[in-house]
């Protein structure tokens, strides 16, 4: 009965971390591109679209919105089909803001910038299985760029441009 019993808490003990180092492996397992369609957008607004790995139950909406806000600060994306592209808006900035970043994905913060541009509808293009668990989902979202490069100026992440048109 002993021996079962450590058996089993060894074999938990060697299951948990894979489980947790796959979801994390996952979070920010992404690609963003420019998104082709017709889109109406308010200006200051750019639409992507994000292409989340990992395992389905990772890939939902959530990862989608978070990573498209991920992929404009700290990495940008190419225009294409008339989409103009967007530049990286903090491309060094996580290593040197680490707190601020962790906090302001980490509460939720970022939500506040980008919304689901088709309520997270996902057609059968937009699911691509390349392995026995592991999947690559696409969704289209829209990010609100100029407010988000306004709130990092504001909390002294990224420098404006205004700094350009200063007499110094």
């Amino acid at each position: 009965m002993k021996q079962i019993l450590i058996m089993l808490v060894g074999l938990f003990i060697t299951t948990v971390p894979s489980f947790a180092r796959d979801k994390d492996e996952d979070m920010y397992n992404y690609e963003l591109e420019s998104a082709v369609g017709n889109f109406s957008l308010q200006a200051g607004w750019n639409v992507a679209k994000v292409w989340n790995y990992g395992k389905r139950e990772f890939l939902t909406k959530e990862n989608a919105m978070r990573n498209a806000v991920h992929g404009i600060i700290f990495k940008g994306y190419p225009g294409y089909g008339g989409n103009t592209g967007v530049k990286a808006l903090c491309p060094e900035g996580y290593e040197q803001h680490r707190e601020f970043f962790d906090e302001f994905f980490g509460s939720g913060k970022y939500r506040q910038f980008v919304q689901l541009s088709n309520n997270g509808l996902l057609t059968a293009a937009d699911v691509i299985k390349y392995d026995k668990k592991r999947y690559k989902v696409g969704m289209i979202v829209m990010v609100n760029t100029a407010a988000l490069r306004a709130y990092l100026e504001q909390n002294n992440i990224s420098k404006g441009l205004d700094f350009l048109f200063r007499d110094n």
